[in-house]
């Protein structure tokens, strides 16, 4: 090897991969047909490096809900999602008003405090 695929410690540098070819790395491990071991082996990059490219670039979703695969299934999880975010509302519009009232000054029911 000459010297411009060296490092001044005699090691060879470390290869820089762009986000698409991280992504499709990730892509290949979820397909499931084959371990995140061999995948790595096959593109030639670390084991543990492929792990941490699936931490960053795996679709997560809020829950263990797998991802809609049709278009029906994800109008599915919209209504859903949208009747959640309704609920949601309604909880924290209740909640605040919980709070004004429990927050209020006692009225004339209270007897006071004198000194």
């Amino acid at each position: 090897m000459n010297k411009a695929e060296h490092n001044g410690a005699g090691a060879t540098p470390r290869r820089q991969y762009d986000e698409t070819y991280k992504r499709h790395a990730v892509e290949l491990t979820l397909r499931g047909d084959r371990t995140v071991k061999a995948v790595a082996e096959e593109l030639g990059i670390p084991v543990g490096a492929l792990y941490e490219w699936r931490r960053l670039y795996a679709a997560r979703t809020g829950s263990s809900a797998p991802v809609p695969r049709t278009l029906a299934q994800a109008e599915e999880e919209i209504a859903d999602l949208r009747a959640e975010l309704f609920r949601m509302r309604e909880r924290e519009t209740a909640l605040k008003k919980s709070l004004g009232i429990l927050s209020e000054t006692p009225g004339s029911g209270m007897p006071r405090l004198r000194r």
